[in-house]
């Protein structure tokens, strides 16, 4: 009884050594398909990563040349108003100094004139003034004449 027995126990054990052998085979070969899959799984989620730097490249590429050519735009423009401010400057400048000589040419004829009026009065019968007689008698003004300063007429 006890060979039969340790016949079947030694049966046994080679049935459980195979179904142990098996057991661990199917791990192997669950294992290593599981692998492959993650594997794979791996390599498109990288690719994928690589398609998405790619387009954000190309995206960012694109705006950073619209925004060199905006800042072009807006350089090349203020450029143009910078000019245009300083030729309004200039010639702000230039009509107020001109301005300045108009107030004081004026103020200038307007107190000759006052004296010039009080003089002629006293010297109507002179010979040197007749034609002034005239102008005055006929109630004409003088004309006043504009001068050319640096080739612009003043008046």
């Amino acid at each position: 009884m006890s060979a039969r027995k340790i016949s079947n126990s030694s049966s046994e054990d080679d049935r459980g050594n195979r179904y142990a052998m098996i057991t661990n085979e199917e791990k192997k070969m669950k294992r290593m398909i599981s692998n492959r899959e993650s594997a794979r799984r791996s390599r498109m989620k990288r690719e994928q990563h690589i398609k998405d730097l790619n387009d954000q490249t190309i995206y960012f590429s694109t705006k950073r040349n619209e925004m060199v050519r905006k800042i072009d735009e807006v350089t090349r423009r203020f450029g143009a108003i910078d000019s245009e401010n300083k030729f309004l400057r200039m010639q702000s400048r230039e009509l107020k100094k001109r301005l300045e000589l108009l107030e004081e040419m004026l103020a200038s004829y307007n107190s000759n004139n006052s004296r010039f009026m009080y003089d002629l009065h006293g010297m109507i019968a002179n010979k040197d003034y007749s034609e002034m007689n005239i102008l005055i008698k006929s109630g004409m003004e003088i004309p006043f004449q504009p001068q050319a300063v640096d080739g612009i007429y003043q008046f």
